[in-house]
């Protein structure tokens, strides 16, 4: 086997399909009981899962069951062969005297005396279970249906749904290829009040939004091409082209409906369900939404009396650019209190902070400084306490790494919880007395611990190794601090160095670059340990086949204060592309194995249209690109993503920002890459960009995917390794090896 060769295979073996086997214990995620203190996890190691239950009160852990003597019991109950070390368990609840357990689709009753096993009915993945284990929610023909567990009962809630009009329903784009594609159905978006009497959702209705068109030239049975048309919105629509969402509140006992009493909401992308931007006060009798204008620079928060619907506005809050609840723009920070009070977070000082709004009005100020407010954890209304996470508020802290501490609602000093300069990603249980802190950082290996609501460790749960994951080659990144373009700046970004690391030779150097400004991308965490989402996951691959792999955290992004992201807002919102110049060239700067006369530079969805702008406006720093599923052409993004990030058309260029409009200035070698079926970012994007590099005379290479997804053209082996050939050849200058790469199969919803 040649050097090469060898190093794709193990680029191979590190691939994020494969990633997930080469750290054990890498993280325990709970997943708590009902209203109880008890959670269970599935702890991985080496090929093995072994099922632990907690008992938090208590502060006890043991296996939940006797894995052997389970698969035994489970033998003619399960299809196929049981074996002990891989069983296929999805759930666990505890019951007198035994468990109940889902596996393949099935209720199965476990008697732990002497391990019978009783199926007791079907459960399906793509139904949504209350707290209380005794309802199942399904959608059908865009309707919506209970399933009573116990009796397996069905009744409909719902018959007025129709093609585009679906209770508990998501957006088309994103998801109707995969429907169809893969012959599944998505979980109904509900939210249950506590008790699990009652349940809210939405119903959507996206039939005034106009149609996207993609033609699948090669459908797996054969034949003609077939067309797929389904609503998506996009940037510059009228207000009458937008989906809308009404709220619906149903008795599960009685499936009495409430139709909350307000008009629509404008939904540009999918309801507040779909983003835990809906709840229920503790008591059930009140359900509370977030709504907010067309690219959300006003919100309210909505009451919806769960009885009569009437519905009451109990703050609201505007802005000059959008809101958020959070860091990331799925994360949702606020809380109601049976006080009546509502605990918030905004950026109104430029920085993420809670603020307490009381029932006469006033509002009170917890949290203030240059730090960020990231999580709120746990709210203790008894003691009036609030667990958070926080970053950058402790001196010469990363500024994205996040620590634990607490406040009282009655304001006053902050507790430190902890300070040791890891990133701390807790889950509270439902009552808030316990939380699992899963700690890690890029450099450390995971620690799962279980907590009280005060901080105190109660118990060690897991502790990660990465032996298998050091052996394939894999190093710690290096995470430093440069200046970006405008000298003045702090930006975070992190150096990957290439295996078999000489600090005498040169190599090409490889920025890995998504540009989303709901998203941020220099790792944070050990690989598996979860944490915030980030863009990028890729470069301990391409570290592997030879490359020195940046990547930087320009501004524009996320997890900072306000007017860093909103810089994605000003010119053609590409300041980005300078910082990540600014940034290689100051690492090279002491660091000479770093070749500045080879920059490539790489990247998928928004790092698509990133790293192809990269290229056109610098091609004195990058002289090779990879462009996968870009969004070249914003104003053929979906509505919520472009105006909410970068603003309402007549607010900002989308012109400019099209990289169709500096095609001209193409210097480099360039390879756009798209799926034929990615519903998300359309591939007509690229395709406009391919018309204007002919109509400027460039010469580029283009490949499409038939039949691949916007997430699903990543499966494709032949994709995977194409891009890997065109940055050793054009990049490394090396002549790549005859190698295929397996595809990845789709994750099993099971």
């Amino acid at each position: 086997m040649s050097d090469l060769t060898a190093r794709y295979a193990a680029a191979e073996a590190l691939s994020p399909a494969k990633l997930k086997d080469l750290v054990d214990s890498a993280q325990a995620r709970p997943a708590w009981i009902r209203d109880t203190e008890q959670f269970w996890y599935r702890d991985q190691r080496a090929g093995a899962a072994e099922f632990r239950l907690v008992d938090a009160a208590a502060g006890t852990q043991a296996p939940a069951f006797d894995h052997a003597r389970l698969a035994e019991a489970l033998k003619g109950v399960l299809d196929g062969d049981v074996d002990p070390a891989t069983l296929p368990i999805t759930a666990i609840d505890v019951v007198d005297g035994g468990l109940l357990l889902t596996a393949q689709g099935k209720r199965v009753e476990l008697i732990l005396d002497d391990y019978t096993v009783k199926v007791l009915g079907t459960s399906s993945p793509f139904d949504m279970l209350s707290p209380d284990g005794r309802w199942s929610v399904f959608t059908q023909e865009h309707n919506l249906f209970v399933r009573n567990i116990a009796t397996d009962e069905v009744r409909q809630l719902t018959t007025d749904g129709e093609p585009g009009l679906v209770y508990g329903g998501l957006p088309e784009f994103a998801t109707v290829q995969m429907e169809k594609a893969l012959g599944i159905s998505f979980p109904p978006l509900v939210a249950f009040s506590a008790d699990s009497k009652r349940l809210i959702t939405a119903r959507y209705d996206q039939r005034r939004v106009p149609l996207m068109h993609l033609v699948q030239s090669s459908p797996p049975g054969g034949g003609r091409p077939q067309l797929l048309s389904y609503h998506l919105g996009l940037v510059g629509d009228t207000v009458e082209q937008q989906a809308t969402s009404e709220y619906f509140v149903f008795d599960l006992e009685t499936g009495t409906a409430t139709k909350a009493d307000r008009p629509a909401d404008l939904t540009p992308f999918m309801p507040m369900v779909g983003y835990q931007r809906v709840w229920w006060s503790a008591d059930g009798t009140r359900a509370y939404v977030i709504s907010g204008n067309r690219g959300e620079t006003h919100v309210e928060l909505v009451e919806i009396d769960a009885v009569t619907g009437a519905t009451r506005v109990v703050l609201e809050e505007s802005a000059d650019s959008h809101i958020t609840f959070g860091p990331q723009h799925h994360e949702c920070n606020a809380r109601t209190l049976s006080t009546g009070e509502v605990l918030w977070w905004s950026q109104r000082s430029g920085w993420g902070h809670l603020y307490l709004y009381g029932t006469d009005g006033s509002v009170r100020t917890l949290t203030q400084g240059d730090w960020m407010v990231r999580k709120v954890v746990s709210v203790d209304e008894e003691a009036r306490r609030v667990v958070f996470t926080a970053a950058g508020r402790l001196p010469g802290s990363d500024l994205y790494l996040q620590e634990l501490a607490s406040v009282s609602l009655d304001g006053g000093e902050i507790t430190t919880i902890t300070s040791d300069g890891l990133d701390h990603d807790a889950a509270p249980s439902p009552s808030g007395r316990f939380f699992v802190d899963v700690i890690s950082r890029y450099d450390v290996p995971t620690v799962s611990v279980l907590r009280n609501r005060e901080g105190d460790v109660v118990l060690e749960l897991s502790r990660a190794d990465a032996s298998r994951l050091y052996a394939g080659g894999w190093t710690a990144p290096e995470r430093l601090v440069v200046k970006s373009a405008d000298g003045v700046t702090d930006v975070y970004c992190t150096v990957h160095r290439p295996h078999g690391f000489d600090p005498a030779q040169k190599y090409a150097v490889l920025d890995d670059i998504y540009a989303g400004p709901q998203n941020s991308s220099a790792a944070l965490r050990f690989p598996q340990s979860g944490g915030p989402m980030l863009g990028t996951s890729e470069a301990q691959v391409f570290a592997a086949l030879g490359f020195v792999v940046v990547t930087v955290d320009g501004r524009g992004g996320a997890m900072r204060d306000k007017p860093f992201q909103d810089v994605c807002r000003v010119g053609d919102g590409a300041a980005f592309v300078d910082d990540h110049a600014a940034a290689i060239q100051q690492l090279a700067a002491d660091r000479p194995w770093m070749d500045l006369d080879r920059v490539g530079i790489m990247g998928h969805s928004a790092g698509g249209w990133a790293s192809t702008r990269a290229i056109l406006k610098r091609p004195d720093v990058f002289s090779v690109a990879v462009s996968s599923c870009g969004s070249h052409d914003n104003f053929l993004s979906h509505t919520w993503w472009g105006e909410k990030f970068y603003g309402l058309p007549e607010d900002f260029d989308y012109a400019a920002q099209s990289n169709a409009a500096l095609a001209d200035q193409l210097e480099g070698r360039l390879l756009l890459i798209h799926g034929e079926m990615d519903d998300n970012a359309v591939p007509h994007g690229t395709m406009r960009t391919v018309d204007a590099l002919i109509k400027a005379n460039k010469d580029f290479d283009l490949l499409i995917v038939p039949n691949a997804v916007h997430a699903g053209v990543l499966l494709s082996g032949y994709w995977v390794r194409r891009r890997w050939d065109y940055l050793v050849q054009h990049l490394m200058g090396e002549t790549p090896p005859s190698y295929r790469v397996a595809d990845t199969a789709m994750p099993s919803m099971a």
